[in-house]
């Protein structure tokens, strides 16, 4: 029988847009209600509007001091563009949509409160701020996140994947699974050249466990928690389904989640990928087979070359650089989504071979 993870179910969630804008507080409702006419589909801008009739989306003008300062380097790191983070950061007064609703389907409180914050944003052409990332978005595409009619969404607009590096490889995490109540996922020592595929392995997990949560959310019966499978297969589809892409459908891989809750209000809950029970091969070898399970191994590329002059210039001029290139490392200094590479000579018996390695630490 298969192992159950039992979740805690928060009673109500919350969601908070910002819009940096200076208008009279009693101009504020007035004008988001025909902003949302003017900009919003059916049937979210419908239901927008009659959640602000009767207050249950709630919209205010605040002066920036008494808001969270916007993670700048945040920004810069999600490609945000310096225009529409200028527009935030230069902001002294912004105009909050805050909104509340128990965990289902749709998530109404997202739904509404973006859809107010982004229609006033596209009425005054200004970005908005997503608090819960917290990330800065034009207004254009928020709109186009919304649910449709089918009250579908494409998940990759809502729940986003980080990465960083250590010694022992990258930490990814998710973030945005706590929009519909649930822990975020989070997954260990990923080889960096797997960074790319696992991204959107995890943005499929993400999609394949919203379905379980659904689900275990509609047979709780009003308890104080629900239970998913800690075992179970996540698909090609499911990253299709994801990321809205057309995928061939027939990769499977097996996963096993553990539960590992925040140590304080201020750290999120983490839902920890591992290999399934059982499984006997390295956890380098599980990342691995994952990505070649949904998205097909790459053939490996072994290229043999005679030693010349050129190639020892070339390596002569490598090495001198080596002592900036450590200062840049350690110094962060590299582009977003940027790592190092070194090739380095390993010697054996009848000649030597030059493999490419990524720096992870530097000391």
């Amino acid at each position: 029988m298969t192992e159950n993870l039992v979740l805690p179910v928060q009673e109500i969630l919350s969601a908070v847009y910002l819009v940096p804008v200076t208008l009279p507080d009693q101009a504020v409702k007035e004008r988001v209600n025909s902003a949302l006419s003017a900009h919003v589909p059916d049937p979210v801008g419908l239901v927008a509007r009659k959640m602000l009739d009767v207050g249950a989306v709630r919209v205010a003008v605040q002066p920036s001091s008494d808001l969270p300062p916007l993670p700048v380097a945040l920004q810069k790191h999600l490609g945000v563009p310096l225009e529409l983070l200028k527009a935030v950061t230069r902001a002294s007064r912004f105009m909050v949509s805050s909104a509340s609703w128990p965990p289902g389907w749709p998530p109404i409180h997202e739904s509404v409160a973006r859809a107010c914050a982004a229609a006033l944003g596209a009425e005054m052409n200004v970005p908005i701020v997503d608090s819960f990332i917290p990330k800065v978005l034009a207004a254009g595409p928020a709109i186009a996140a919304l649910p449709g009619a089918d009250y579908k969404v494409r998940l990759a607009d809502w729940v986003l994947v980080f990465q960083s590096a250590d010694s022992t490889g990258l930490w990814m995490t998710t973030k945005g699974l706590g929009r519909f109540g649930l822990p975020e996922l989070q997954v260990h020592n990923i080889p960096p050249q797997l960074g790319g595929p696992w991204t959107y392995a995890l943005g499929g997990l993400a999609s394949r466990l919203l379905d379980l949560w659904l689900d275990a959310l509609r047979r709780r019966d009003g308890a104080a928690f629900a239970e998913v499978p800690a075992e179970f297969e996540v698909g090609e589809a499911d990253v299709a389904s994801a990321y809205d892409t057309a995928g061939r459908g027939g990769g499977h891989a097996a996963v096993r989640l553990t539960f590992d809750p925040a140590l304080g209000d201020h750290e999120d809950s983490f839902l920890t990928v591992q290999p399934p029970d059982g499984y006997r091969a390295s956890a380098g070898e599980y990342m691995s087979e994952v990505c070649a399970a949904l998205f097909g191994g790459p053939e490996p590329e072994v290229r043999y070359l005679a030693r010349t002059g050129a190639m020892d210039q070339a390596m002569r001029a490598a090495k001198e650089s080596l002592p900036t290139a450590r200062e840049r490392f350690l110094a962060d200094d590299l582009p977003p989504h940027a790592r190092l590479m070194v090739k380095y000579e390993i010697t054996a018996a009848g000649g030597s071979e030059y493999p490419w390695a990524y720096v992870t630490s530097w000391k």
